[in-house]
């Protein structure tokens, strides 16, 4: 069983266990507080940028549908004109100072989700989004703005705890389905902070509701869906394809925050649970091709993510399923209301 189902079962079902670790989730709790009340009353300091700054964040670990309301978002603010500029932590890569993000840029060097970003906008709409990684965002936020003195916002993937870049307009990404686990700070719970920190954001996004959770939130609340329409190749990503051409057994594998949601999504697709084997690795896992050894005689079907971790060792068999994702307009309209731009 890989950490990612062991901390699944803990988090998201129902276990006594867990009791073992609440005082240290309660020390958890007041390092939080004092850092948050000291970046509010300004013993630590931040710092504001020169445009406008959107983040978009989570208070639980683990995957939730940040990256697809990212690129919805980029790509709406480009319709309208912006020119918006990504900033992304480079989660597992090897960036400690600010560090800029090409379509060849190695995953160990850029993250996969910040180099996914960048290579999606190249492939589909042919445009190069700046995108820079690093630690700390405020700096992130600085360096990118000095090689790209155009850009007049930024958007930053997964900055909600990171409180020394100010920021002008806050996203929480909600998973409608699993919500807030058994509504416990890490390490008893999935919780990054308390479930009270909703109350001070700008908007909520939930992705994939099946309650009526939206309907008792509607003021703040967005809702998101995902969708797909074809397979892409990893070796050859001008070919695409519909899932006819899955010929042979089909394994799906997958290293992301929430793996059953990339599972929904291959059911929507068409296939059903009992058409693909599932294996499952840890978050952010860095691919290499020895995890492939024992499925060469199958077609392999991956998040996109994930796919950006094999380009060096993909096969014929390898693919991946883009995710396109359906977003209230009126989150939109809030944001560049708020911001006043356009």
């Amino acid at each position: 069983m890989s950490l990612h189902e062991i901390l699944n079962r803990q988090y998201y079902k129902k276990s006594s266990w867990i009791f073992i670790f609440l005082p240290i989730s309660f020390f958890y709790y007041l390092i939080i507080f004092f850092r948050c009340w000291a970046y509010k009353v300004g013993i630590f300091k931040s710092f504001k940028m020169d445009v406008p700054v959107v983040v978009i964040g989570n208070i639980t670990i683990g995957g939730t549908g940040k990256t697809p309301l990212v690129i919805w978002l980029i790509e709406k603010l480009i319709k309208i004109g912006m020119r918006p500029g990504l900033i992304c932590s480079g989660y597992n890569s090897n960036a400690k100072a600010p560090n800029e993000v090409f379509i060849d840029s190695e995953v160990c060097d850029a993250g996969d989700e910040a180099l996914m970003i960048k290579q999606r906008f190249n492939r589909h709409h042919n445009i190069d989004i700046p995108v820079f990684v690093g630690k700390k965002k405020a700096m992130v936020g600085k360096a990118l703005l000095r090689s790209y003195p155009d850009i007049d916002i930024l958007i930053s993937d997964d900055g909600l705890q990171h409180y020394q870049l100010k920021r002008d307009f806050e996203i929480i990404v909600v998973d409608g389905d699993r919500k807030f686990g058994n509504g416990f700070l890490i390490p008893a719970g999935p919780l990054r902070e308390v479930v009270a920190r909703l109350n001070e954001v700008d908007a909520l996004v939930l992705n994939g509701v099946k309650s009526n959770w939206l309907d008792e939130n509607k003021k703040l609340t967005y809702k998101m869906s995902y969708f797909s329409s074809m397979l892409t190749n990893c070796l050859h990503s001008n070919k695409i394809s519909d899932r006819d051409v899955l010929e042979r057994g089909i394994v799906a594998i997958t290293g992301i925050g929430n793996p059953e949601k990339f599972f929904e999504q291959l059911n929507s697709f068409g296939l059903t649970n009992l058409e693909f084997q599932k294996v499952i690795f840890n978050d952010h896992h860095l691919f290499t091709e020895s995890d492939f050894k024992d499925y060469d005689g199958m077609d392999i079907i991956m998040t996109e993510k994930d796919a950006v971790k094999c380009k060096g060792f993909a096969k014929e068999n390898f693919w991946y399923l883009p995710i396109y994702t359906e977003v209230d307009e009126a989150l939109f309209k809030k944001m560049i209301k708020k911001l006043r731009i356009n």
